[in-house]
């Protein structure tokens, strides 16, 4: 169920018309993340979307959406740019973590070939 606000807030927010809102809300609902399935700082700002009024986020195709306690959808909203991106790659702050991700699946430093074996 949702909200005529709802899907007000999808259509302008998305470009989508009625029912192509409705949809992205029940993919929402079967497919998106709730806070527990984040790291430390988009957990704890889905948590504070959540606390205001006792109701439940879903982050689903880079828009979080809040429901209520009964399950109605109340409104949406674009999560910030920083979002979901990668913060640290285990001892050193990422300055650019697009560029970071682009080229850290393909430099693999353990997998490469140096033309030697390692046992000489």
């Amino acid at each position: 169920m949702t909200t005529f606000h709802a899907l007000q807030r999808t259509k302008e927010r998305t470009g989508f018309n009625q029912k192509t809102s409705e949809r992205l809300i029940t993919n929402a609902i079967q497919r998106g993340k709730g806070a527990h399935a984040f790291a430390a700082k988009e957990r704890e700002y889905l948590e504070r979307q959540e606390s205001k009024k006792g109701y439940w986020t879903i982050v689903y195709n880079s828009l979080c959406f809040i429901f209520s306690n009964d399950g109605v959808c109340i409104t949406v909203y674009p999560v910030p740019a920083w979002f979901g991106k990668t913060q640290y790659d285990g001892k050193q702050k990422i300055r650019n973590s697009k560029k970071y991700t682009r080229y850290s699946d393909f430099y693999d430093l353990e997998d490469m070939d140096y033309g030697f074996s390692k046992a000489s």
